[in-house]
């Protein structure tokens, strides 16, 4: 399946207790970093671990050009899969993020 990562911007990281990102409009809270292949949420989670995805330092130039501050896929960070389907990215894993007009998960 395939997925996109959304990273917070820096600004969302100082305010992630207790905010939630728009489902509607992420790109008022997060970037769009890349697009991933990967079996299921998880697996985008330990590729996108620093110490895999850039053991040494090679993404630090994207992160740069983004407007980004951290290399590793972190709590606030989200997935969208295949079916438009929203997923923060949580201390306990992920919760499905409702748009508008959706039923709540």
């Amino acid at each position: 399946m395939k997925y996109q990562v959304w990273y917070m911007k820096p600004s969302f990281l100082r305010g992630v207790v207790g905010n939630s990102p728009d489902p509607d409009d992420l790109s008022a809270t997060h970037v769009h970093l890349t697009d991933i292949e990967a079996d299921d949420r998880e697996n985008v989670l330990h590729r996108m671990r620093a110490n895999i995805w850039s053991p040494n330092g090679e993404a630090l130039d994207l992160l740069r050009s983004k407007g980004l501050e951290h290399t590793t896929m972190t709590i606030g960070d989200v997935l969208v899969d295949e079916s438009d389907a929203v997923y923060l990215v949580t201390a306990l894993g992920f919760s499905r993020l409702s748009k508008h007009g959706e039923p709540p998960p």
